[in-house]
């Protein structure tokens, strides 16, 4: 199970480690079950603890925020660190979703 709290009546996923294809998957269908089960629409991906992403875990990204944006919920992504947001840059999948420096952040832009 995904470490996650509810904070302001948003559920914040903490996510960490390698998001690739062997755990992409998990990672996505972690974040279904969340979602389905406690019935948010309003999701805070943290990433401050995420070294690396392939395109495996981009793909659980980006079937998250189609998960939400057909529930009109939302997605927002904070705490990047420098070299993942390079990925993010590169592969022009910043204006796909909604990143803030910081979770703080993040949570008042709902």
């Amino acid at each position: 199970m995904l470490k996650h709290e509810v904070k302001d009546g948003k559920l914040v996923v903490y996510l960490e480690g390698r998001l690739d294809v062997s755990v992409a998957n998990e990672v996505e269908e972690g974040l279904t079950e969340l979602i389905d089960s406690l019935g948010h629409r309003k999701v805070l991906l943290n990433m401050k603890d995420v070294e690396y992403m392939s395109s495996s875990g981009f793909r659980a990204c980006i079937s998250t925020l189609r998960k939400l944006n057909s529930k009109e919920g939302s997605l927002k992504i904070s705490n990047i660190k420098p070299a993942v947001k390079r990925i993010f840059d590169v592969i022009e999948l910043t204006s796909l979703f909604d990143i803030y420096d910081s979770e703080e952040a993040a949570l008042k832009s709902f």
